[in-house]
């Protein structure tokens, strides 16, 4: 089953309010986000558009609750559109992993950024 448009609006609205939301009582816990890795995986696409695998590697001594990741689609080096997941509670020392879906264009290249990380729930 594809996401359809209500799911990627769902899912935009979920990261920006995240991302939004500030890292009240838990700065300790998340002091060293430099611990948190970003990787890249394969990129391909099908009939709905574009989908690119990523996974956060949390080397940090604490679990994190969630964290954001954003990237850039490209076709042929043009812009072609961005899409963001949010991966939850990577434990310490472990790996989170999840799928940007660009829905629509098909992307032959993609940038991604961590844009933000919460703390896990109490």
């Amino acid at each position: 089953m594809y996401p359809t448009r209500q799911h990627a609006f769902l899912l935009a609205t979920i990261l920006a309010a995240l991302l939004a939301a500030p890292l009240s009582g838990a700065g300790a816990a998340l002091a060293d986000d430099a611990g948190l890795k970003l990787v890249q995986g394969d990129l391909f696409t099908n009939d709905v558009g574009s989908v690119l695998n990523v996974a956060v590697v949390n080397d940090t001594p604490n679990t994190v609750g969630s964290v954001g990741v954003q990237c850039a689609f490209t076709a042929k080096g043009k812009p072609v559109g961005s899409a963001g997941v949010i991966i939850f509670n990577i434990v310490a020392g472990e790996k989170g992993q999840d799928q940007v879906h660009l829905l629509g264009p098909k992307a032959d290249g993609a940038t991604c950024s961590i844009t933000g990380t919460t703390p896990p729930a109490p």
